[in-house]
Order: structure tokens, then C-alpha cells, then sequence
């Protein structure tokens, strides 16, 4: 079941894990979604994949499986999120602002002429190319969570994805998924192979190969190994990738 909308009040959100209660609010309805929701905030509007749930206390819930963060879909849900703390330099007032003077256009000012932000009272170049470059990064880092989160990827990995890879994490990432066993944290390879299979990416091909190499040799260095027999290396990936004798002699 798939369900769009605004999220109205954040209820409950557990700074460990990023398990929320939130009021959600659809075309046709407010109900409570409960989740796995990472870095939510009042305002955003999201896409959620999941089922309604009856909690014994609580009632009828939605339990979310996936999520994706959308562009909001209209001026009030716009100013909602720009004043909800997220993009630099821009509270409730100036959000109203922007909103009042760019209406639909909003969007594009931000994202590709923000020096007309500028004509603003409050807002001067430096001010705005912050703003501008904030909702920027906001918009692009939302993109990487939505995509790692679709292979098990956790969010915490997103911010070092965006620094390494820019604008283009997405395409470089979908190029060749095992960029992320050298660029985010505490990924296990087993779980980027089964993404990299997931995207198409051949079962001999050389960055595959590659990176289960590299990966058997840095576990080994974990275990506090400054060496690493070769047979025993040879081994250990031959079970990393998967490969039987059968295919051995292919």
C-alpha cells in the first residue's frame, strides 16, 4: 500500500534508531504512521510503502516499510518545510516571505537564481547564495537517503556519500554500487553485492572482483593481521563471492 503526504506533527522519534510516531496527513485523511523514518520533520511531505496496523493501545496505524522524501505540492506545504529549520538562514518569517514573493516560482529561485532572493529585506548575496546552497544540499542529500534506503543502506551513511560523490552520488553509485564499501561506514560487502546484483551488475565483472578482494584484505587487517596467507585469502573470497568449483573452471 502506498499512501502520499504531509507530515504534521512529529508525536514520538527515538534519536537511536530513528523509530517515530508522527501524524500524517493525506488528501483524504490524518493518520498515525510509525516507522523507521530518519531526520523527519514537521512539513516534509513524503511517499510511504506499508500497511495499516491495529495497535492494541494506540488503534489504527500505518506501519511504513519504505519512504521517500518529495518536493511538497503546494505553497502552504513549501513554506511548511522551508520554515521547519532544515535549510540555513530561513525561519517561519522569511519563509513567508519567499513564499509571498516568488509564489510557483519558488522552487526554481532557489534552486537556480537564488541572487533574486536578494530582493528581499534581510537577505543580502552572501545570505542567499547560503540559502540557495542549503536547500540544494538538503534536496540532493534527501535523493541519496531515499536511494540507499531501498538496499538496506542506512541514512547515517548519506552525508559522507554526498561529500565524497556530489551532485552525481546516484549515477556514480548505480555505475558501480562497491564505491560504498570505501566511502560509507561499517557497510558489510555482502549487503552492497546483493545491491549491486539488484541493479544488474554482472556476477564476474572486474569491480565486483576488485572490491571482495580489497574487502577480504581489509577484514584481515581488522583481525589485527598485518599479512594474509594467499590461499587463505583465495579462500575466504571464494565464499565472499560466491564461487563454487563449477564456476571455478568456467
Amino acid at each position: 500500500m502506498e499512501i502520499q503526504g504531509e507530515v504534521k506533527e512529529i508525536i514520538y522519534q527515538n534519536e537511536m534508531n530513528s523509530y517515530t510516531v508522527a501524524s500524517f496527513e493525506t488528501k483524504e485523511e490524518e493518520t498515525t504512521i510509525v516507522g523507521y523514518l530518519p531526520f523527519i520533520s514537521v512539513g516534509d511531505t513524503l511517499k510511504l510503502t506499508g500497511k495499516m496496523v491495529t495497535h492494541q493501545d494506540y488503534g489504527e496505524q500505518f506501519k511504513v516499510d519504505t519512504f521517500e522524501k518529495m518536493m511538497p505540492q503546494s505553497l502552504g506545504a513549501l513554506e511548511r518545510y522551508l520554515s521547519n529549520g532544515t535549510i540555513k538562514g530561513v525561519g517561519p518569517a522569511t519563509a513567508k516571505k519567499i513564499i509571498d514573493t516568488f509564489g510557483e516560482e519558488t522552487i526554481f529561485v532557489l534552486k537556480l537564481q537564488p541572487e533574486r532572493l536578494t530582493a528581499i529585506k534581510g537577505i543580502n548575496e552572501e545570505k542567499a547564495k547560503n540559502i540557495s546552497e542549503s536547500f540544494i544540499e538538503n534536496w540532493e542529500l534527501w535523493q541519496i537517503v531515499g536511494f540507499l534506503e531501498k538496499f538496506g543502506i542506512g541514512v547515517q551513511n548519506a552525508k559522507n556519500v554526498y561529500k565524497k560523490l556530489g551532485t552525481n552520488a546516484i549515477e556514480e553509485i548505480e555505475a558501480n554500487p562497491y564505491l560504498l564499501v570505501d566511502i560509507a561506514n561499517n557497510v558489510d560487502f555482502k549487503k552492497i553485492d546483493k545491491m549491486a546484483m539488484d541493479l544488474g551488475i554482472a556476477y564476474n565483472n572486474e569491480k565486483r572482483v576488485k572490491s571482495g578482494i580489497k574487502y577480504a584484505i581489509l577484514c584481515a587487517s581488522v583481525n589485527g593481521h598485518t599479512t594474509v596467507r594467499k590461499e587463505n585469502l583465495y579462500e575466504f573470497c571464494k565464499q565472499l563471492l560466491g564461487v563454487t568449483r563449477r564456476r571455478s573452471r568456467r
